[in-house]
């Protein structure tokens, strides 16, 4: 997309630089591993609320809460980018909903091995577990006719519905 039209038009020293970057430091397996998990980790979180929804308004209301969640990161990327190691960049990067965002940006700055591992421990973890939420979501709202509610959502999650 976007990235990729920009390194097109770059100069060809600019897209060797980037290029010759993002290969010999290995930055670009910590990139594909955190967005690949990134993407499933939200992708199965939007299927699951999409099987919920019937209209758009539905969906708009259970996005919120995601969405809210989703700038917490772009919030903390600047300092991120800045400080890699700050505090509060170290300790929100453990958690599996920031860990794309922010252990992509932590990447070039050569984050211990042990906090790479297991912060791509739980995201993949994380994922896991969405999968088989959205699973039941998508059992009790897609494939019923249960009214839309937190409470509704709760049950087909417990197995209760």
């Amino acid at each position: 997309g976007i990235g990729a039209f920009t390194l097109i038009s770059a100069s060809p020293e600019t897209a060797a630089t980037v290029g010759q970057v993002l290969l010999h430091d290995g930055l670009i397996f910590y990139f594909i591993a955190y967005m690949v998990g990134g993407y499933l980790m939200y992708a199965v979180l939007f299927a699951a609320i999409g099987a919920f929804c019937e209209t758009p308004r539905d969906a708009q209301t259970l996005m919120g809460p995601i969405m809210m969640i989703l700038v917490v990161p772009i919030l903390v990327m600047q300092m991120a980018l800045t400080s890699p190691d700050a505090p509060v960049v170290k300790v929100l990067s453990w958690i599996p909903f920031f860990t794309p965002f922010l252990m992509s940006a932590r990447a070039p700055s050569d984050p211990p091995l042990v906090e790479v591992v297991l912060t791509l421990i739980g995201m993949f973890a994380t994922a896991a577990f969405m999968v088989w939420i959205a699973g039941r979501a998508f059992r009790a709202g897609a494939l019923s006719d249960v009214k839309l509610s937190w409470k509704s959502f709760g049950r087909a999650i417990t197995g209760q519905a």
